[in-house]
């Protein structure tokens, strides 16, 4: 599922036809293409299956095969969601990091999703021109977002297949009632909420979509043959927790199962709701929206201070963005309201009307419980915070080689065991720092 750009109406579509498939008694398994973190979210909830991400700047193109592989291997369908539009990507001048390079790289089949909002006879316009930079790629089918009428369906349909010779397979219409609800770091993540949302989204498909002609174009893809995945080397158990809840929820599933296949047993644990940590080895705290819930994360001093404690006696902490910013000595609203945070990094952040986004490339500067000098790890950054006030002499593990990082070109925030990063890591690209972290944690336990 391919836009002609950002905001068409991709996750829309594409969750509608899993709840589709799913109706119709499919294991439906979805993916992203592309670092998001949102969308795979309403993927999940309509498949019951927990939706992967696909990105070879995070995962190598063997990562994004093996990936793949492995999540399909009991499903009856995928469904791929692109990113922005068809053909964009981190370069001006070829398909690097685009859905139209997942696509030849999986040979799928491409529907693409457009916003006619607006448009008529020009519709046909946008579609022959994916299909005329689009060589090498199948685009089998559109499916027309935002339409006023019957009629209007009925022009753009039209002129497409006269144009282009590709079927339109279905449109929704303009309706705010299938419309997905967005904040400042993209869409409202998907929860039991949205069910009725979510519902008429389904039946909204249903009814104008061809389904079964959908389902044709996938059967129609070819097999592919991927070398499958070394097995990865089991050590000893390691118990790591795992913060997740309505501040921290951004991670890739990829990284649990692999830090499951390296042995360690995960539990989860909530920095706004539970009263003290779990035991384990190791803490694990991904992004999310702390700036929404900074007040609760503030009251909640008896965790505050299990995690702060955990740290000062040396046990082995990871944190991304949000994790970077809970870990601080305090965080801001872009009013200024402040919010004490643990304290365990000499650090503030504030939230601003800035986004900072794109890939990240670090290189290894000082040797740690995490890092490895020389070491070069790919990732991503997304945020809207900065660091405001740092201590002067902290110390970073990482150089930052493309990207922003935390401060002067530099990441990787290191106290004790704990280090924090605005960076996002996939360890399916990144495996030589997860076996850090599994071998590590349990030295320290021992």
């Amino acid at each position: 599922m391919a836009g002609v750009a950002s905001d068409v109406g991709k996750t829309t579509v594409a969750t509608g036809l899993m709840a589709c498939f799913r109706k119709k008694g499919l294991r439906v398994q979805g993916f992203k293409v592309g670092p998001d973190f949102l969308d795979p979210t309403y993927h999940s909830l309509v498949t019951q299956r927990a939706s992967r991400n696909l990105d070879t700047w995070l995962m190598g193109e063997q990562g994004v095969l093996e990936t793949f592989a492995h999540s399909t291997k009991d499903a009856d369908i995928a469904v791929i969601e692109g990113v922005m539009g068809l053909f964009d990507g981190s370069s001006a001048k070829s398909d690097e990091q685009s859905s139209a390079e997942i696509a030849r790289l999986l040979n799928t089949p491409v529907l693409l999703v457009l916003d006619v909002y607006a448009l008529g006879r020009s519709a046909a316009a946008l579609v022959a021109g994916c299909v005329h930079m689009g060589k090498g790629l199948r685009i089998s089918g559109v499916i027309l977002n935002r339409v006023g009428s019957q009629k209007h369906a009925q022009l753009c349909k039209d002129a497409i297949e006269h144009e282009t010779k590709v079927p339109v397979l279905g449109w929704l219409p303009n309706n705010e009632q299938i419309s997905l609800p967005s904040r400042h770091l993209g869409l409202f993540a998907a929860d039991s909420s949205m069910d009725n949302k979510l519902k008429a989204i389904q039946q909204s498909v249903e009814k104008n979509v061809e389904i079964e002609r959908v389902l044709a174009l996938a059967k129609d893809a070819p097999p592919l043959e991927i070398q499958e995945q070394k097995s990865l080397q089991n050590g000893k158990e390691v118990k790591i927790g795992v913060a997740m809840d309505e501040s921290f929820f951004f991670y890739y599933e990829d990284n649990f199962d692999i830090l499951r296949a390296l042995g360690a047993k995960l539990l989860f644990f909530s920095p706004c709701n539970d009263s003290a940590l779990p035991e384990v080895d190791a803490l694990l705290i991904g992004g999310g929206y702390p700036e929404i819930n900074a007040q609760k994360l503030e009251e909640n001093v008896s965790m505050r201070n299990a995690i702060l404690k955990f740290i000062e006696q040396g046990g082995l902490v990871y944190a991304e963005c949000g994790g970077l910013m809970y870990l601080g000595r305090t965080t801001s609203s872009t009013e200024g309201r402040v919010h004490y945070m643990v304290g365990a990094l000499e650090l503030d952040t504030r939230l601003t009307k800035e986004l900072t986004l794109g890939y990240t490339e670090l290189e290894g500067v000082m040797q740690s419980a995490l890092s490895a000098k020389g070491e070069i790890l790919k990732g991503h950054e997304f945020h809207y915070s900065k660091v405001a006030d740092i201590d002067e002499d902290a110390r970073f593990c990482y150089k930052v080689r493309k990207g922003r990082g935390i401060k002067d070109s530099m990441e990787g925030y290191l106290v004790y065991n704990t280090l924090a990063s605005y960076t996002h890591l996939h360890f399916r690209g990144n495996l030589s720092f997860a076996q850090r972290l599994l071998k590590n944690a349990s030295h320290k336990r021992d």
